[in-house]
């Protein structure tokens, strides 16, 4: 395993870490008011130290404004302790934890680890019966975490009085897709609901450098023949010195999100969900359907682009390399999620113009990719500690740290890494934040591109337990591809053809049957 971050941040630490001028704002949420004397969010991208002071006070001010009692477990020296991947939800976050401390009594601490490591260590740490009490959770491992039943059902939280007020909490604001893609089907009949969605992604939208744009006269591609005709032209033009395009494409899983776009935009299909429900022993290779006429397009397509005007090694690029290469302008084009915007800096995200996924030539249907980023509590702790850890997910996912999350509030945390919450966001005049000068368009393919993401079935087998067993032979066989210049496409599918088949049979009926095609 990797190297491995932990933190363990208290009240004391963080009065260190902010220095003397974060002294006020931790004073000022102690004292039971909204600290008048500490400015409001603004527009201002304010320094670490008083974003952290402004945003902390904020978040207590606002918890305030909720009709139970904060702290209904003081003095009881309860704490907490959360398994979290390194991503912005963790580091935006974390500082803000001496509030939550002030604001209930309970401690609060998480261990980092990095996302590369993060989906085994999660994984050890609920099967071990760990001393977590809660975990991030995506949804495409959250039915691997449901099926044993590591994770305990958020709704028993919802639905108690004296735990939460449902008007403050405002379920409403999220998508119902949202919330479906962290629901899974019980055993009785029922279903549990086990992440509070912070943040949510559309993948397979293109990012387009506009000074290269403009230098080559090109106009924005509609299909993807236009997007590979674009990677060409900018990868044999002697007027820029870049190559055409970049897209995660190692043998990471989720490599494979932004592939799970223009696959599904090719009217492909993974598995046959009727054909498991309807025969009891099915070929493994009539199950697998990925390796269709439709497949090895896709894959031909996407494995092209790259091995012909993709960076170098543009098999291997993983989440951090693929932003690396965009940001450091070695490409003019990036196949991601908008959400790529808070890990590239301003000047470079602000020469980009971001366009929603893309069509077939022939104008088959197109279908966005996703992933939700949550957290949930473990169900082999205390009712006590599930308790008071439902406070703290209540209050780290609030409207106003929803808010924080998804916007650029102070000097060296940009992050575009929430809006679960994003119709409120954009359309409230509670808060408002800097826009990114040149990147108006964000909101608008943010939205389009959601909009494309169907539920029933997902994207992919994200509704299974066995979904990331499977997307990861066809992250393999995507790299593989990639590495190989596409004209290996169609037997990297049929290679894992009896692999992702034998995954799928292993798929409980129950969930099959609830997104049957």
């Amino acid at each position: 395993m990797g190297k491995k971050y932990k933190t363990s941040l208290t009240r004391r630490q963080a009065l260190s870490a902010v220095g003397v001028a974060g002294l006020a704002g931790f004073a000022g949420c102690t004292s039971g008011d909204s600290g008048s004397e500490i400015p409001k969010p603004s527009e201002e991208v304010r320094s670490r130290e008083e974003g952290i002071e402004v945003w902390g006070t904020e978040l207590n001010r606002h918890a305030r404004e909720a009709g139970i009692d904060w702290q209904m477990f003081e003095g009881e020296g309860i704490e907490l302790n959360f398994l979290m991947g390194l991503h912005k939800y963790s580091t935006t976050t974390e500082p803000m934890i001496p509030y939550f401390e002030d604001l209930t009594g309970i401690s609060v601490n998480y261990e980092v680890v990095q996302e590369d490591n993060y989906w085994k260590r999660v994984r050890e740490a609920m099967r071990n019966e760990e001393d977590f009490d809660g975990y991030m959770i995506g949804n495409w491992p959250a039915g691997e975490y449901h099926e044993p039943g590591w994770a305990v059902d958020l709704n028993k939280f919802i639905e108690d009085e004296e735990l939460t007020d449902q008007d403050w909490l405002a379920m409403d604001d999220f998508m119902d897709q949202t919330i479906d893609f962290m629901t899974f089907p019980d055993e009785n009949g029922g279903e549990s609901f086990i992440g509070f969605p912070n943040g949510i992604e559309v993948y397979g939208c293109v990012g387009c450098d506009r000074e290269t744009y403009d230098t080559l006269g090109l106009d924005d591609p509609e299909t993807f023949a236009d997007l590979e005709a674009n990677a060409q032209a900018i990868s044999e033009s002697d007027e820029v010195d870049q190559e055409g395009m970049v897209s995660r494409a190692s043998t990471a899983t989720l490599s494979a999100a932004n592939f799970g776009t223009m696959f599904r935009s090719h009217d492909a299909r993974w598995i046959d969900r009727r054909l498991l429900l309807e025969e009891d022993d099915p070929d493994p290779s009539e199950v697998a359907l990925l390796n269709s006429d439709n497949g090895v397009e896709a894959l031909e397509r996407f494995g092209s682009i790259l091995y012909n005007y993709g960076p170098q090694d543009a098999s291997r690029q993983d989440w951090y390399g693929n932003n690396a290469t965009y940001n450091n302008g070695e490409v003019g084009m990036i196949y991601s999620t908008p959400q790529t915007s808070g890990f590239i800096d301003t000047d470079r995200i602000g020469e980009t113009r971001w366009l929603p996924p893309l069509e077939t030539e022939d104008g088959r249907e197109r279908v966005g990719d996703t992933w939700v980023w949550s957290t949930g509590i473990s169900s082999h702790v205390s009712e006590q500690q599930q308790k008071a850890a439902w406070l703290y997910l209540q209050w780290v996912n609030s409207r106003a740290a929803n808010f924080l999350l998804s916007t650029h509030q102070w000097a060296d945390d940009e992050p575009r890494a929430g809006h679960a919450r994003f119709e409120w966001i954009w359309d409230q005049d509670m808060y408002t934040y800097p826009k990114v000068d040149g990147n108006m368009n964000y909101e608008e393919v943010f939205e389009e591109g959601m909009d494309l993401v169907p539920t029933s079935p997902p994207p992919i087998p994200a509704d299974t337990p066995q979904n990331m067993e499977i997307m990861s032979q066809v992250a393999n066989a995507m790299s593989r591809t990639v590495a190989n210049g596409a004209n290996n496409a169609e037997a990297e599918l049929n290679a894992i053809e009896e692999g992702v088949g034998t995954a799928a049979k292993r798929i409980p009926d129950r969930y099959i049957a609830r997104h049957a095609e």
